[in-house]
């Protein structure tokens, strides 16, 4: 019984799905657009799909020439927001956000597959601030940067292959 209930839920597990054309076997990956002020947020959210892909492994990631499909992205917000104040109503902690546009399309017909805009980082990334010493508060940010990119990365990644 358990087996003609598992083998009729319609659920199975394929080598690429979600929006992915059957065939595909190759992605390109271009730099993302960065159109916020964080001089950092374009790169990292680009390796960080990049690193997502390649750790996945149903797709080789490729040039855009040997590629099927062509993943474009642009950072479109990077936000800082305020999660905790000392007595003195400084900042004590920031909460990390990211937003991306992000589309992908055929390589050789440039037809679009799938396209979503405002893709955010849903994980609490967040980093402290510590008072009196910038070089520890820098670090603990561009770690919260990567930790939200890897957020987005990992959503991209999940609704190009899962569909979701």
């Amino acid at each position: 019984m358990l087996v003609m209930l598992a083998s009729s839920c319609g659920y199975g597990f394929t080598p690429v799905g979600g929006v992915i054309p059957e065939g595909s076997k190759a992605i390109a990956i271009p730099a993302f657009v960065n159109n916020t002020k964080e001089p950092y947020a374009g790169a990292e959210v680009t390796k960080a799909t990049v690193d997502e892909f390649l750790s996945d492994g149903r797709l080789k990631v490729a040039s855009p020439e040997a590629a099927d499909l062509l993943l474009k992205g642009l950072v479109v917000k990077f936000e800082l927001i305020p999660q905790s104040y000392t007595a003195d109503s400084y900042v004590q902690q920031y909460l990390v956000r990211i937003v991306v546009d992000v589309r992908l399309e055929n390589a050789k017909t440039r037809q679009v597959l799938w396209q979503e805009d405002g893709l955010s980082s849903v994980f609490v990334s967040t980093y402290p601030v510590t008072i009196g010493d910038i070089t520890v508060t820098k670090i603990a940010k561009e770690a919260a940067l990567k930790k939200a990119s890897q957020d987005v990365a990992w959503t991209i990644r999940s609704r190009v292959l899962e569909g979701f």
